[in-house]
């Protein structure tokens, strides 16, 4: 077998112990919470809470057309999460892949060892992030959540594809140089920014992926050997302000200030021309004066905008008065409302505002509060934290977020909720802060794993690895894990006493600490086989 049949043979087979185990654990019918919605809406194209998911809604329509009746529509929609989540594995394997080829030698000079410590990596990553408790249970069920993460997972693959032929296009035409902004390669690049705005339909989490994308062509396409750390530095601030730049015009432009417009006008039909036309101008305008950057620029903004027109779907549907037609969308005033989820109020995340004082016991203004909701319940739990600094590190990180993520890759006390994560050492699971609830006793314990914090371990040394071999695909990824993780928790200041788990939200940021447990694994057999050569 040569190495090409190796790799196809490995993917597929990762792919297949995928999809088999999501099909043998797959919900047979309807799941707590909003998945009963999604099958409904669904199967009966009928228009769900704001702000909508219609490219979901779409493909779950798809799905239930071939259940044969209607006891089997609900199995038949939680099987998107179940075909989502094994290729989103698939996904995972092939960029652990690709980013250990990255630092290893040309096609023609890579030995049977680096093939194997790289797919070594890439099924051991992807099967382990496969495994893990919040993406497996996701992949169960008929929630948005699986298919977002597909296209996070696939936004990460292509833009390291990219890279890959981008870099191909110099060695065709040697001694040419290349414009950044006119390789035959940034076709990946387009439609990368049509699955942004397809994902928009599913979640908006995917978005976040913007950053990595463009570190990574910055890296590739921008940054030169030659430069100094000082402008090395100044070039990622820069490409930073540019993706923060291009992440406004998308979120909140696109999505929040597009609507806004809609509202002033009176008018849908007027706003949506206005932008479409000026937007067509501007590439052929950037076209003919072969302003490469710029229209690259407009023809993604245009494939972000084609994206997002699944959206037409939910008014289309709400003028049909379905039976659940929440909101009711069908005038400009409903669509705007939906559209921006005027209904939920404002995000809990401020640049300054009220927040809770210990000193006085009322809210003072503040920068960045944290402690934000006036509620009594929450007022009272907020007395149990000495600051803001103390809330935000104890409860929205720790208990919020980094809970969570051992979960994935330390153990998991139990599924009651409020459940601690756990190593399986019992010295250490002692010490583990627990602020929220009390463990439970073993007999009251349904569902424990115990992992030893070996993933966790694993994916700390590929993440030391990364950086050693590959410095600068490692800061993408850490951005990645840090935007998908602790950015979010910033971003959404949760209040105490969420009604349920919200893992869910952050499976993003354990897919890059996977991509680093697929590193660990190849540098464990790169070092294993360098040691047994010498």
């Amino acid at each position: 077998m040569n190495a090409t049949r190796l790799h196809q043979a490995t993917a597929g087979l990762v792919f297949t112990a995928a999809f088999v185990l999501y099909l043998l654990t797959v919900a047979p019918t309807a799941s707590f919470w909003d998945c009963g919605e999604f099958i409904a809406i669904s199967h009966g194209l009928q228009v769900s809470h704001p702000p909508g998911a219609p490219f979901y809604m779409l493909v779950g329509r798809f799905f239930s057309m071939f259940a044969g009746s209607t006891e089997n529509v609900a199995y038949s929609i939680n099987l998107i999460s179940v075909l989502a989540s094994a290729a989103t594995v698939l996904l995972t394997h092939l960029s652990i892949v690709r980013l250990v080829q990255h630092w290893q030698p040309p096609v023609a000079e890579r030995s049977w060892t680096d093939h194997l410590a790289a797919l070594v990596g890439g099924a051991v990553g992807a099967l382990a992030f496969g495994a893990s408790d919040s993406f497996w249970f996701n992949a169960t069920e008929a929630e948005v959540y699986a298919a977002s993460m597909f296209f996070t997972a696939l936004v990460v693959w292509l833009i390291l594809k990219w890279s890959e032929d981008a870099a191909l296009e110099e060695t065709r035409i040697p001694g040419q140089e290349r414009h950044p902004f006119g390789l035959q390669a940034n076709r990946y690049l387009v439609l990368i920014a049509y699955m942004f705005g397809l994902a928009i339909g599913v979640h908006l989490l995917n978005l976040l992926a913007l950053f990595f994308c463009a570190l990574i062509f910055y890296f590739s396409e921008v940054e030169r050997e030659e430069w100094t750390t000082k402008q090395r530095w100044i070039g990622v601030f820069a490409v930073g302000g540019v993706s923060a730049f291009v992440f406004v015009l998308v979120y909140p432009g696109i999505v929040q200030w597009l609507p806004t417009l809609m509202r002033k006008v009176g008018s849908i039909t007027i706003p949506t021309l206005v932008v479409v036309g000026g937007l067509a101008w501007f590439i052929r305008w950037t076209h003919q004066r072969r302003r490469l950057a710029l229209n690259l620029l407009a023809l993604s903004l245009a494939a972000v905008l084609i994206g997002y027109s699944t959206y037409a779907l939910i008014f289309i549907r709400s003028a049909a008065n379905p039976p659940i037609d929440e909101n009711d969308p069908e005038n400009v005033e409903a669509i705007v409302s939906y559209l921006k989820r005027e209904q939920y109020g404002e995000s809990g995340f401020k640049l300054s505002g009220p927040g809770y004082d210990n000193a006085t016991q009322t809210f003072v203004k503040k920068s960045f509060p944290r402690r934000h909701s006036q509620s009594p319940d929450h007022i009272r739990e907020y007395q149990r934290y000495s600051s803001d600094a103390d809330f935000f590190f104890g409860y929205q990180v720790n208990y919020m977020y980094w809970r969570y993520f051992l979960w994935q890759f330390a153990g998991k006390d139990s599924d009651v909720q409020g459940a601690p994560a756990i190593t399986g050492f019992a010295a250490i699971d002692r010490s583990i802060p627990n602020r929220m609830n009390v463990r439970q006793t073993p007999s009251e314990r349904k569902s424990e794993n115990t992992y030893y914090a070996l993933p966790l371990l694993l994916g700390l040394f590929g993440m030391a690895y990364h950086v050693w071999r590959d410095w600068r695909r490692a800061s993408a990824v850490g951005l990645l894990f840090l935007l998908t993780g602790l950015g979010i928790i910033v971003f959404l200041n949760q209040t105490p006493f969420q009604p349920r788990e919200r893992d869910y939200s952050y499976v993003a940021s354990f897919f890059a600490f996977a991509l680093w447990i697929g590193v660990g694994a190849t540098g464990l057999v790169e070092l294993v086989a360098a040691a047994l050569r010498r």
